[in-house]
């Protein structure tokens, strides 16, 4: 076996390695690992591309030209999903802005100053949160107001409770690393709240400007070796009870393309929010790989919400970024 044999051997074995999984992604329907798969479809393209592009090289000219075709087209896909956010329309009939931010705080997170001087400052309406831990909690009920502090007006009653940056709140446990959660400006509807203990959902009805809004926060397992086609099982019957206008956001732990983010669309009438956003840092899980992300954290909306901006922020403690939109209705 030659030198040139040898090396066109182990790559094709490199490339096998690679594409395997790669295609498997797409039967994601199929079998959780096969989800696992699709999460890095980005990752393993990326690492496909330059190996056909090797292989040619060591091929007649025909065969060659195969390959760089196929690059070609690998080389336009990879250009097609990794596109950011695009604003399709906008509908001019909807005139009310709603500020959205979502979050896995992290169950390390010790910067939650940071994280409340961040909530003061930019002001969002409403939040999402995951991994929220006791110790977390106890600081952003900091946000809802002192029970003690009131206010002065020159009209009856002239005496009104002081009111926080975020009076309402709804947490709901999930696991050990930390319970999901709703903050609002806004008011709930108690009667529609929904805490799905142990199974990373928590749901609350909010109403601005007279709109009626269904908040979810989700927090979703791995899918394999995980639980996460059975948690999606379980809290898919429960937007039988949540009806639109719809926003769901979390930690999906799995991509946009994911067959759990395609099951929780078909059961909310809800589709994420289109564009790549790379969501959470990988790097103590993989500290081989160089600035190794997943776009992992997902807003859905349902049809009567149109999102004209979405974007990620800067770190606040967490291996995950927030996720900063503006939803008008």
């Amino acid at each position: 076996m030659t030198v040139k044999t040898t090396i066109r051997f182990l790559l094709y074995l490199v490339l096998i390695g690679l594409t395997l999984p790669f295609l498997l992604g797409y039967l994601n329907m199929l079998h959780p690992l096969f989800d696992s798969f699709s999460h890095f479809r980005i990752h393993l393209l990326l690492g496909i591309l330059p190996l056909l592009l090797l292989i040619a090289f060591f091929h007649e000219k025909v065969i060659a030209f195969v390959y760089l075709l196929l690059v070609g087209v690998g080389a336009f896909y990879l250009y097609t999903i990794t596109q950011p956010f695009k604003l399709e329309s906008v509908d001019h009939n909807k005139t009310h802005l709603l500020k959205h931010l979502q979050f896995n705080l992290s169950f390390r997170n010790r910067r939650m100053e940071d994280f409340k001087s961040y909530l003061k400052e930019h002001k969002p309406d409403v939040v999402t949160l995951q991994e929220v831990t006791p110790a977390h909690q106890k600081e952003l009920k900091k946000l809802m107001g002192s029970p003690f502090a009131f206010d002065l007006s020159t009209s009856f009653p002239y005496v009104s409770k002081e009111r926080g940056e975020y009076p309402y709140q709804i947490y709901c446990n999930f696991q050990a690393v930390g319970g999901v959660a709703i903050l609002s400006k806004h008011p709930f509807n108690e009667e529609k709240s929904i805490c799905m203990e142990g199974q990373g959902l928590v749901s609350a009805q909010i109403s601005v400007n007279h709109q009626a809004i269904n908040i979810v926060s989700i927090h979703t397992y791995w899918p394999y070796p995980y639980d996460q086609p059975q948690q999606i099982e379980t809290i898919k019957e429960i937007f039988h009870h949540i009806k639109p206008p719809t926003l769901i956001a979390g930690d999906f732990n799995a991509v946009a393309w994911s067959h759990s983010v395609k099951e929780i669309e078909k059961a909310s009438h809800t589709k994420v929010v289109n564009g790549l956003r790379w969501t959470i840092s990988l790097e103590e899980q993989v500290p081989l790989i160089p600035n190794f992300k997943l776009p992992i954290d997902q807003v859905l909306v349902s049809k009567e919400l149109e999102v004209r901006k979405i974007f990620v922020e800067k770190s606040l403690g967490s291996d995950h970024f927030p996720v900063v939109s503006e939803i008008w209705f």
